[in-house]
């Protein structure tokens, strides 16, 4: 579904028609749901069919952009902020004959067919001109208009006076007009995390900034509260004083010496109905007595699991309500004795109470119990105490990127019976080392998902697994030393070096005694990324990444530098308000309290609560069990409840403080995929009680969805409605006007610029302001400056940061010349990334940089073969075969689903015809029918139709079989993808199986491979062993695992030898060509 901001349109068509050319945005998976992109579409009144350009990343919502597209009578180009992210050949000549000329309108904010597909955002401006610009054009700076009388300039529309230019299309009213102030440029977008990682602390960059610049991992005090469960009288504590304090001490040994001091204070609570009832770590009510056996609920006080992990005894129903509690009938199918073993008058229910129904049951979950005890973490790490049935769960903490992480469901929880214990103590070490971002050592081994999995560890790297690249991969291990050579699913056998020692692996206390200087960094990256309010000082976060170069003269050099890594930028002093307060006094709050009239799920999944506090999805666009969804299943049945008609499903979201409200923002992180307006309405809610509604909007499951309000009235809360039972809300931010009045007591943090040598009059330091930027104008060329900065609150300084070496004069990365000797590869004369030039002046994946200042645009797909792209691009080079080597393609082929007419198996024989791989087929092109083999069943009119199964599947699957011009010996075979075959709605990636068929019949497997447009084409191995090199490939058999899937060609790598040809015998097991003579 795109979303043209402005085309033009045929006027003359009745019918909707793609003449003309349009530029917006389209999403392009999940049917319209998910990956949204800049587009550019274009077709000459000559033309068959249309052409899309489609922009090489997601747009970014909430930032404006320079979007420009050409077309010079051959090809179309597209450029965001000055970028080439797309050009394509397709169309020829004038983009209209004289003609049809005058049927033509030039449209913002929509199409000519109706309102279904419209821009919802802001234009600023808008120009056309006469002849293709060059892309040296296109740097204007950032929302600079275009001047009127400009050469070569057909059109150039500002906003200002409408009426005068513009006629209203189709509401009969012009847009609301918005006088922005232009905000600066940005400078440097913030430091992310990789792709593995979660936070800032998992920047390559940044952590190592810790790692080196030991002033950032200066001694810090952290707070810890010990929550001891005792009787009313103070009796039967849950740990007895001498095992705190010896675990006291053993937490506080470990981590001294890598300047992290833990104080400790202990909270007793007299209170004997929960001191009387079990704890379970990883036991939720819910799930006792759910007629499936749960093994964390499998404990003699749920009675094992409610009888669910228990074949029943014999129960009399004259047993049953006789005022005895008889433990054969207290299970669930007997309704717990019919309720007498709840009855505190008939039995002692703090040992016979398994009804999770009962408020006298004899557990509860760790959750309740912080739930009854309501202590935040914002000043302390709580510790509590739970037993768990499983000897292995020892403890459970919170990530720092949880949102409990400083809620009252936050800290840690450790199995009383080992608390303190000889030869124990090091599990509480281990449970804050992940309270303060540290994973387990074997993460990248023993956690991954899959053999292909990005996140798998195969060489230490702080990019995969642990993030830490000072401990070396392993599996997970009890053992004192390197593990045993063992079988590992993905191929690697021999693990040395492990970091067996290490407290975040898995051997006991007799082994584990360290910490890596990585593992180091990250944790005092967290304690000021997170948990400052766990000290004791007032002291501000520091700025862990030196001061950048942004800008320099013969007398002058400006500096930029990025806020504290906590993000707090007012002064902490009492009032917690001003954490939520951006430098513009906006006040930015998550829901508060959220509820719905629908019923949840019996799985206890999925409850309004999951749409409270901040977002915490962590993969949109698949379900996940951290958001609220209406899915509703009968039980016992595989079928979901509809929302009910007139007004659907509903969820109403509640905010703290009313204020006047700028923006609403909603994280639906789940969609499926046939709607078509996800949300069927929004009401906003006023503090006064009126409602206003925003009527049906359409979402994008990957990107926030963002409504400005225009309202003049303090709003408290919003109301979501919507048809799509299976939809998915992670939460919702409200975002208000500037200059709150919640934020009018806010006092922002101070800056000190600190120089060596000093400031003229011998000052160290500049004085103290509130702006991250900096002229120096007290500079000489050829000297050498060092320059800190630290963050000033009230009275107390943080640590300085790293420093800034820079020569006065000398070249630096952004001012817009490649340095080779700074090991440039271009320079754009910025520090953003993602614009093909990255802030250390590198050249990101994809791009190619030119000129000075360096001009990025994206090779792959661009239509010209460049030298450097010889070997890695198909599109543009075709399919490249090493020297030495040749290529087999498949010359016959066979398949489970194929038709002479709609579909031959025969497509994918010679070389691939089509050179782009989809991953999202919704419906495949006409085209594309034409150039690779989709499977499909027989004869049937519509090649496809992606809704419906589309074919009834043998227990086979789809299969395709290839026989080559001639036996070889390969040493890889080539499947290159049309289309991977991913289907919408499942979570599983396509595979595929491989069996190669020998000249005398035998068959050999290579294994099961995932399909994927990142790797196409699909390069399998064949190892051959000595023994068998003599066995000569005849045919390739290829299993497929989804319907969906496209193959364009197939061939056989085998080295080149002179003169080797000879018959080949295809050896079909299929009646289709059996002994048929391949030549």
């Amino acid at each position: 579904h795109p979303r043209p901001t402005t085309g033009i349109f045929d006027n003359c068509s009745h019918t909707a028609s793609d003449r003309g050319w349009a530029l917006g945005i389209r999403a392009l998976q999940l049917g319209g749901k998910k990956d949204a992109r800049f587009f550019f579409s274009l077709r000459t009144d000559r033309a068959a069919a249309a052409t899309e350009v489609t922009s090489y990343h997601r747009y970014h919502p909430e930032a404006w952009t320079h979007l420009a597209a050409s077309y010079d009578g051959r090809w179309m180009a597209l450029y965001v902020d000055g970028v080439r992210v797309g050009r394509a050949g397709g169309q020829e000549g004038p983009l209209h004959s004289a003609f049809m000329s005058s049927c033509r309108t030039l449209l913002l904010g929509g199409d000519a067919w109706g309102t279904a597909h419209t821009f919802r955002g802001h234009l600023a401006g808008l120009a056309l001109w006469r002849g293709a610009l060059p892309q040296s054009h296109l740097q204007r700076p950032f929302r600079e208009e275009v001047a009127e009388g400009a050469a070569g300039l057909a059109l150039a529309a500002g906003f200002a006076t409408p009426e005068e230019r513009w006629v209203a299309f189709r509401e009969g009213a012009f847009p609301q007009q918005w006088v922005l102030l232009s905000p600066p440029p940005p400078v440097l977008r913030p430091l992310g995390p990789t792709a593995c990682g979660q936070t800032a602390c998992d920047n390559v960059e940044l952590v190592s900034h810790y790692n080196q610049h030991w002033p950032l991992r200066s001694w810090k005090v952290v707070q810890y509260r010990v929550v001891n469960l005792a009787e009313d009288d103070g009796e039967r504590p849950t740990v007895r004083w001498e095992q705190i304090w010896r675990q006291h001490r053993a937490l506080s040994e470990a981590f001294r010496p890598y300047n992290i001091s833990w104080q400790l204070s202990l909270l007793e609570v007299h209170n004997s109905s929960l001191r009387r009832r079990a704890v379970l770590l990883g036991c939720e009510p819910s799930k006792v007595g759910n007629e499936r056996c749960d093994p964390e609920c499998e404990h003699p006080l749920t009675g094992y699991d409610g009888g669910d992990c228990r074949r029943p005894g014999r129960c009399f129903s004259w047993k049953r309500r006789d005022g005895v509690c008889h433990m054969e009938c207290n299970n669930v199918v007997d309704d717990f004795d019919d309720g007498d073993c709840c009855d505190p008058w008939a039995t002692d229910v703090a040992r016979t109470c398994f009804d999770p129904d009962s408020p006298h049951r004899a557990y509860m979950s760790v959750k309740e119990l912080k739930e009854a005890l309501q202590l935040n973490s914002t000043h302390f790490l709580n510790v509590y105490f739970a037993s768990s049935v499983r000897e292995e769960l020892a403890g459970a903490a919170t990530w720092p990127w949880d949102k409990e992480a400083l809620s009252h469901l936050g800290g840690v929880v450790l199995n009383p019976a080992y608390y303190g214990m000889h030869g124990h103590t090091n599990t509480m070490i281990h449970e804050v080392g992940h309270v303060l971002g540290l994973y387990h050592v074997f993460k990248g081994v023993s956690e991954r998902e899959s053999c292909d999995d990005p996140c798998r560890e195969t060489a230490p790297s702080m990019e995969t697994g642990d993030l830490c690249a000072d401990t070396a991969p392993t599996p997970k291990s009890k053992l004192c030393r390197d593990p045993d050579p063992a079988n590992d699913t993905c191929g690697q056998t021999h693990f040395t070096g492990t970091p067996f020692n290490n407290y975040m692996s898995y051997t006991d206390d007799d082994c584990t005694n360290s910490f890596t200087p990585n593992q180091v960094a990250r944790m005092h990256c967290y304690l000021d990324l997170v948990y400052q309010g766990w000290g004791h000082g007032k002291k501000p976060a520091p700025i862990p990444i030196p001061p950048m170069v942004t800008g320099q003269t013969q007398d002058s050099l400006s500096i930029y530098w990025l806020p504290p890594i906590s993000g707090v930028i007012h002064e902490r002093e009492q009032d917690t308000l001003c954490d939520s307060c951006a430098e513009d006094g906006t006040f930015r709050q998550y829901v508060h309290k959220a509820s719905s009239p629908r019923v949840c799920d019996s799985s206890g999944y999925w409850t309004p609560e999951e749409a409270e506090g901040p977002p915490d999805v962590d993969q949109p666009c698949g379900p996940s069990l951290q958001a609220w969804s209406p899915e509703l299943h009968l039980s016992d049945m595989n079928m979901t409840v509809p929302c009910p008609q007139p007004d659907g499903c509903i969820l109403e979201l509640r905010f703290l403080h009313p204020v006047y409200p700028d923006s609403l923002t909603l994280w639906t992180t789940y969609l499926s995929t046939g709607s078509p307006k996800a949300l069927s309405d929004i009401e906003i809610l006023t503090e006064q009680g009126e409602s206003i509604h925003l009527g049906p909007l359409d979402t994008f499951c990957d990107v926030p969805f963002t409504v400005k309000l225009n309202i003049p009235k303090k709003m408290s809360g919003v109301k979501i409605y919507t048809f799509d039972e299976r939809m998915e809300i992670d939460t919702a931010l409200l975002t208000s006007m500037p200059h709150s009045s919640l934020c009018s007591s806010c006092k922002l943090v101070q800056y000190q610029l600190l120089r060596d040598p000093p400031f003229a009059g011998g000052s160290p330091a500049a004085p103290m302001q509130v702006h991250r930027q900096f002229i120096d104008t007290e500079v000489t060329p050829g000297h050498v400056y060092h320059y800190q900065v630290q963050v000033v609150s009230g009275t107390t300084s943080g640590e300085a940061s790293p420093p800034l070496i820079h020569v006065h004069g000398a070249p630096y990365c952004g001012d817009g010349k490649v340095t080779t000797s700074l090991e440039e590869e271009c320079d754009d004369g910025d520090l953003l990334d993602g614009d093909g030039c990255s802030r250390k002046c590198k050249k990101e994946k994809g791009f190619n940089c030119v000129g000075e200042p360096s001009l990025c645009y994206v090779h792959d797909g661009d239509g010209v073969c460049e030298p450097f792209e010889r070997i890695s691009s198909i599109l543009d080079c075709g399919p490249y075969t090493p020297d030495g080597y040749v290529d087999l393609w498949a010359v016959r082929a066979y398949a489970s689903h194929q038709d002479v007419k709609s579909c031959p198996a025969s497509l994918v024989t010679g070389e691939p015809v089509v050179k782009v791989c989809k991953s999202h087929l919704h419906d495949v092109p006409k085209d594309l029918l034409q150039a690779a083999w989709f499977p499909c069943a027989p004869s049937q009119e519509n090649a496809q139709d992606p809704d419906e199964e589309k074919m009834p599947l043998g227990d086979e699957g789809v299969w395709l079989k290839v026989c080559f011009e001639r036996p070889a010996v390969p040493t890889s075979l080539l499947v290159f993808l049309a289309s991977s075959g991913t289907v919408p709605s499942q979570q599983h990636k396509p595979m595929v199986t491989v069996q190669l068929t020998d000249t005398d019949g035998g068959n050999r497997s290579l294994g099961m491979y995932e399909l994927s447009c990142q790797h196409n084409p699909l390069v399998v191995n064949v190892t051959q062993g000595q023994e068998d090199s003599s066995h000569l490939v005849a045919s390739v058999l290829l299993n497929f695992s989804s319907p969906l899937v496209g193959v364009a060609a197939v061939a056989l790598r085998t080295p080149a030898q002179p003169g080797s040809s000879g018959p080949n015998t295809c050896l079909l097991q299929h009646e289709e060509g059996c002994g048929q003579q391949c030549y």
